[in-house]
């Protein structure tokens, strides 16, 4: 079995990979009512940017008020929508490596809490890749930073469904960070959040004892070139996951959108741009 790495390029309308998902959870709900019938289907891996959005998690699913959801949209440069995750409130768009990992836990050996850690792990050793200390805390997500100064890089959210896992984690890459202005991260207003090109940033500023020696070349994301950028996130991010996952064999299968979802007969205009 391989880890099935779909990246979508350019910039994919929310809704748009949201039905990819809802498409690759129904096969595994349908292997679980039907296994003599139905094909196994093996885990895969959807990476995206999406426009401009703001997701609330299942917790707050009908509580946001006709206000809260105005100011989210911000006079209509962002969309909103409600999603079945954990977590609160959070925005996924340009610059930022949205990446939902549908699978069965069964089949893999995993429970909810080691799930969830597999992803956090698999952020972490993304960021080692290039230079980047994060961690965990006791609040959501991952972060970088001194402990009087963390910065919240990536938001990590799931959702369970007869022990079907789908959503995951939105790392910041190259997000414009206005866009957080607008919520509040994990409920901690004293919290900020940070993207990779920023720590580069602040590393390359750093010239005191503990700057970081990145070698002879400087990092090896180019961020000029947006899209190359995040398909090396992307790619690394599928290959610490798959370091991470019993039953793969340590394989990643770069495939297409044709391959794993045909679509249910939508215009291909209504969701790309």
């Amino acid at each position: 079995m391989r880890l099935r790495h779909l990246h979508l390029p350019g910039l994919t309308p929310y809704l748009r990979a949201s039905a990819i998902q809802d498409h690759l959870v129904r096969l595994h709900l349908d292997h679980k009512a039907s296994p003599l019938t139905a094909p196994t289907p093996g885990p895969v891996l959807l990476t995206f940017q999406t426009l401009p959005t703001y997701t609330c998690g299942r917790r707050e699913i009908g509580a946001l008020s006709l206000e809260q959801k105005t100011h989210l949209r911000a006079n209509g440069k962002a969309e909103f929508h409600e999603a079945l995750r954990g977590g609160q409130t959070t925005f996924h768009g340009p610059g930022q490596m949205t990446a939902y990992l549908i699978l069965s836990l069964q089949e893999h050996n995993l429970n909810t809490r080691t799930h969830v850690r597999l992803l956090e792990d698999s952020v972490i050793g993304t960021c080692a890749d290039y230079w980047l200390e994060a961690y965990t805390t006791k609040n959501p997500g991952v972060w970088i930073g001194s402990s009087s100064d963390e910065r919240k890089l990536a938001s990590v959210g799931v959702h369970l469904r007869r022990h079907i896992a789908s959503h995951g984690v939105g790392l910041n890459v190259t997000v414009e960070l206005r866009w957080f202005d607008r919520i509040v991260a994990c409920g901690l207003p004293e919290k900020k959040a940070t993207s990779i090109k920023k720590e580069y940033q602040n590393m390359m500023l750093d010239k005191g004892p503990n700057a970081k020696v990145l070698g002879k070349y400087q990092p090896v994301l180019q961020f000029y070139d947006v899209s190359r950028a995040m398909r090396q996130v992307a790619d690394s991010f599928a290959y610490q996951v798959v370091s991470r996952l019993s039953g793969v064999n340590g394989r990643v299968e770069n495939v297409t959108e044709k391959s794993v979802w045909q679509g249910d007969g939508e215009k291909e205009d209504d969701f790309w741009l």
